[in-house]
């Protein structure tokens, strides 16, 4: 046996993973795919390099574990994930691999993350494209990513119907004042909500309730 290789004692699987066990007491817990094709027989040596390499794949597995544990709470960014596994000492070529695994596998991205996102968003409020956009990069989406899945969940047409809805919510927060600066105040509320200015303006307007009911309108909190 070489200096700094260990023999390896025994191989157990329990359903898609692998279990190695080294002449000193430790146990590797590999996926099933991970395991190498040069992996040795029982009683064989296990080089240096192959065993870092065990290693790493034993991190990727307790890895992928870890984060579809956080998963199955609450789906949340891909940036606060990464820096979570490695604020948890887990290297970053392990969480590197495992999430670059998971994007291509389609399980976890931040394309997965922005449109669970946007649908979750849009089923509670009223908003816009710029205001999903703004969301999403102050969670560390990148700004293609998230442009791209923003336009792909909120069309033109949807969101001009969210900025009519949007006025017509706030108008009726102004207890039958429709004057200038009442408009004003629903304007930025509506660009607050990330529509764009022209867009806000002719909701405003559209919206605008009429003088004569103006009597018949209550405050809304």
């Amino acid at each position: 046996m070489t200096e700094g290789s260990h023999l390896l004692l025994d191989i157990r699987q329990e359903r898609d993973a692998i279990f190695l066990t080294l002449d000193d007491g430790e146990v590797l817990e590999l996926a099933a795919s991970s395991v190498p094709e040069d992996l040795p027989e029982i009683g064989g040596s296990i080089s240096f390099p192959l065993l870092a390499a065990l290693r790493l794949a034993a991190e990727r597995k307790k890895v992928a574990r870890r984060i579809l544990s956080i998963l199955g709470r609450r789906m949340v960014p891909v940036a606060r994930t990464r820096k979570k596994m490695i604020d948890e000492d887990f290297s970053e070529a392990a969480v590197d691999a495992v999430l670059e695994q998971m994007r291509q596998q389609g399980l976890y991205s931040d394309h997965v993350y922005a449109a669970a996102f946007c649908r979750d968003c849009l089923a509670t409020r009223a908003v816009g494209r710029r205001y999903l956009e703004s969301k999403l990069w102050s969670k560390q989406v990148p700004g293609d990513i998230a442009r791209e899945v923003v336009a792909q969940n909120l069309d033109e047409e949807t969101e001009v119907q969210l900025a009519h809805r949007a006025a017509r919510q706030k108008w009726k927060r102004f207890a039958g004042r429709a004057d200038r600066k009442a408009e004003e105040k629903v304007a930025r509320y509506l660009v607050g909500r990330g529509f764009p200015v022209g867009l806000a303006w002719k909701a405003v307007r559209f919206n605008k309730p009429d003088p004569e009911d103006s009597d018949d309108m209550g405050e809304v909190f």
